[in-house]
């Protein structure tokens, strides 16, 4: 049986040394979500180096790191440490950065991350609470203008506002977060969600990041507590316009990184072969405008 290789689209990297960058949620010390005590992802360093040891066996292609630096700190700084991480090592393939759409100096941060190629896209964490259409026109017109993607993740309520910033923006891709965060992960949590989902996807530039479904929301996951949700996904969006990510290492405190992907592996046999890698790699290729890469590439990579 063929084994789907998968890319990444969504693992956080950092750096403690490097000058001018701060990860306070990730200092040694600084605890983790849902007190799992040794199991935390503390340590000095998250580059490519670790995340490829740590995922080791998993067949993976390549990843997309995503910006988690503290907020304070300067976006285009973390994107250009990024970028000298892929110059050095040719991982991360491609990078998000951070970006507050709605405030003053929106376009000129999205500006300063285009000056970096790794970058091809940007998210925005205080779309949770805020999401004005009228004050995001200027950086949308800037990611249009640069081809980048937008990532936001919202609650259900607030989705018709992320359905409406799509349609007023259909060149630029956006891109949902963690499976729409699930607030809850019971039966009847399942049928609001699915139809939030159903309703976003009407917008044709709408991708969704499987991702963060193996976490705290489910900290005694299974393959099939896991399977409503990646089947939800799919069934909204369908596997062209899914992308599989598992949040790492941020969520290694719920699960091992083989066990994750091997789940996701076993729910998405349903799926043929070729929808099976749109949804591992093929997705996020086309959204974060990366080459092609095959399962033999894989072999004489960095292991």
């Amino acid at each position: 049986m063929e084994v789907v290789p998968l890319l990444d689209a969504h693992v956080h990297l950092w750096d403690h040394s490097v000058a001018g960058l701060e990860w306070t949620w990730m200092k040694p010390g600084a605890g983790r979500p849902g007190g799992r005590g040794a199991q935390e992802v503390d340590a000095p360093r998250y580059t490519p180096v670790e995340f490829r040891a740590e995922s080791a066996g998993a067949s993976v292609l390549g990843m997309v790191g995503v910006h988690s630096a503290t907020l304070a700190c300067d976006p285009p700084r973390e994107t250009a440490w990024l970028q000298a991480l892929a110059d050095e090592d040719g991982w991360p393939q491609a990078a998000v950065g951070f970006c507050q759409l709605g405030s003053p100096g929106a376009a000129a941060v999205l500006r300063a991350h285009g000056l970096h190629p790794v970058v091809r896209g940007v998210r925005d964490l205080t779309v949770s609470q805020e999401l004005d259409l009228e004050a995001a026109a200027p950086a949308m017109a800037v990611a249009a203008e640069l081809g980048l993607s937008v990532e936001m993740r919202t609650p259900l309520d607030r989705f018709p506002v992320m359905r409406a910033l799509a349609e007023q923006w259909p060149s630029v891709s956006i891109v949902l977060s963690h499976a729409g965060l699930p607030a809850g992960r019971t039966p009847d949590d399942l049928g609001p969600w699915a139809a939030a989902m159903a309703g976003l996807s009407g917008a044709p530039n709408v991708t969704c990041k499987v991702s963060a479904l193996a976490s705290a929301s489910d900290p005694d996951w299974t393959v099939d507590s896991l399977r409503p949700w990646l089947i939800g996904c799919l069934e909204a969006f369908g596997p062209d316009r899914c992308m599989l990510a598992t949040n790492w290492p941020f969520d290694r405190p719920w699960g091992r990184y083989p066990d994750v992907v091997a789940a996701y592996r076993e729910i998405a046999s349903v799926l043929t072969i070729d929808e099976q890698h749109a949804l591992f790699h093929g997705t996020a290729e086309q959204i974060y405008r990366i080459a092609p890469m095959q399962a033999p590439e894989l072999e004489g990579s960095h292991g």
